[in-house]
């Protein structure tokens, strides 16, 4: 949405102030003026209407107010910002008003759904065609002949739709055409628009929570730079017809980048397999924590040692199964390990701080360490990826070296004899590549990809991309480590 937007507010105990926001340069500031002091209290809900009878609602503001003095005559202006903004036929209140869909349009569809039947031409259409345009009522000066073109949509207006744990997401197709009766001819347009329909009317907060969830997945699934622009919300009330739009949000719902190519999705949205996996993903509500650190690390572009220790601790982090929480000791070893216990309290009663050391050191023998539980995601991968060029083993060779390092970067310990052979510096991006593969790869497999697909990774998209550098890195980690005494 790309407007100028003008209207009259209250702020504080100001109902005069005018304000105007350039929504075209994509600013996200309200500049308000009035001839009254006002005060924009921190983190304050503002209302307005625009000239047009719309009420403008910027929850959650901030903003100085700054006074201009003219000889006798004072003024008064701000600039607030609002972590989000709503225009709609009622103003909007977080803590009390419930919703019950949300929906986000895709900018760049053919990202996610890179061949779509749903639109094509007809050149030189047969006799029976022909004969069934010319019956047509709407155009009767048309005469239609063996030469016509026909631009056509063939009425699916459902793309997918699945119940998860978040809602009922689901895409559709919304068409608007144009020109007619004119020598400039005529247009199909569409708009992807996905939706996320509440079982239980929802508030504001986490209705955005559970959008941007959504708007994360179908970013990791798309090929490249999935962006999505308008967003609009639907309160629970008896107005069917009401739509309230969101103007702007505190929340990235993806970069507008303008890549002159794309590549397929990993997994085509048109199937049933998509809509498994949207189901499972969503079942898991115990991983967000970890899949916000996972998204965190896959969508940027440069290299860091903070990048490499977030993608690994995010394995740290990983919910293990009921019972699975600490690693199989040797039969005997744990009784063992109660008496040692028993005995360092004893002995150490006077001696706090080594006597709290050891007890650490003795239960850090049964937590799994961060090896153990970045093997147990390569386990998952080497069920289903024997086919695959870069083997389960190849990604065991490479994790140990990235804990070192990863190690390095958070405690400083260079003890290790790699670093007498390899900078820690050098391989970062094999390092943070090859956990996010391994995580990634794990996730869809265990949200219901299937096994038996061995053409997972479509040319182009970023996961098939990491396969091929991690195996390109690999080579050149193994020579160099073969060089050097």
């Amino acid at each position: 949405m790309r407007e100028i937007i003008k209207g009259s507010f209250q702020v504080g105990c100001n109902d005069n102030v005018s304000g105007i926001l350039n929504t075209e340069d994509g600013s996200k500031e309200f500049n308000c003026w009035s001839s009254e002091f006002f005060n924009v209290e921190s983190h304050s809900d503002i209302y307005g209407k625009t000239s047009e009878g719309k009420y403008i609602s910027l929850i959650n503001c901030l903003g100085n107010t700054s006074q201009h003095r003219y000889g006798q005559t004072a003024s008064f202006d701000a600039k607030i910002y609002s972590h989000l903004m709503i225009v709609g036929d009622s103003k909007i209140s977080p803590s009390e008003d419930l919703f019950k869909s949300i929906s986000l349009t895709i900018d760049n569809a053919e990202r996610i759904i890179p061949r779509h039947s749903g639109f094509d031409y007809i050149n030189f259409p047969n006799d029976e065609l022909l004969s069934a345009l010319k019956k047509q009522d709407y155009h009767e000066e048309l005469e239609p002949n063996e030469r016509a073109i026909i631009a056509y949509f063939d009425g699916n207006f459902e793309i997918f739709s699945q119940d998860t744990k978040i809602g009922k997401v689901s895409a559709s197709n919304r068409l608007s055409t144009g020109g007619g009766y004119s020598i400039n001819g005529v247009s199909i347009k569409n708009k992807v628009v996905v939706n996320i329909d509440f079982e239980e009317p929802l508030l504001l907060e986490e209705v955005f929570e559970r959008a941007y969830k959504l708007s994360f997945f179908l970013r990791f699934v798309s090929g490249t730079g999935l962006h999505f622009g308008d967003i609009s919300l639907k309160k629970d009330c008896e107005d069917e017809h009401q739509e309230l739009l969101v103007y702007h949000s505190n929340y990235n719902w993806g970069e507008d980048t303008k890549i002159s190519f794309t590549s397929d999705p990993l997994v085509d949205v048109n199937g049933e397999e998509f809509l498994c996996i949207l189901e499972n993903w969503f079942d898991k509500e115990e991983r967000d924590t970890v899949r916000y650190s996972f998204y965190g690390s896959y969508f940027q572009e440069g290299y860091s040692p903070s990048r490499l220790i977030a993608v690994a601790n995010l394995f740290d982090i990983f919910p293990s199964p009921i019972g699975e929480e600490k690693k199989k000791l040797p039969e005997g070893s744990s009784k063992l390990l109660e008496e040692l216990d028993s005995r360092i309290r004893s002995d150490f009663e006077d001696f706090d701080e080594i006597k709290q050391s050891l007890l650490y050191s003795i239960s850090n023998i049964s937590r799994k360490s961060l090896k153990d539980r970045v093997f147990e995601r390569i386990n998952v991968l080497e069920l289903h990826q024997k086919s695959r060029p870069l083997s389960a083993d190849d990604l065991r060779y490479i994790v140990r070296k990235a804990i070192l390092v990863r190690n390095f970067f958070v405690h400083g310990s260079g003890k290790d004899k790699l670093f007498e052979k390899i900078d820690p510096f050098e391989f970062q991006s094999l390092f943070t590549d090859t956990f996010e593969y391994i995580y990634g790869w794990s996730e869809l497999i265990e949200g219901g990809w299937s096994g038996e697909n061995v053409k997972i990774w479509n040319e182009g998209h970023k996961m098939h991309f990491l396969e091929k550098t991690i195996i390109d890195d690999l080579r050149i980690l193994k020579d160099k480590l073969k060089s050097k005494p």
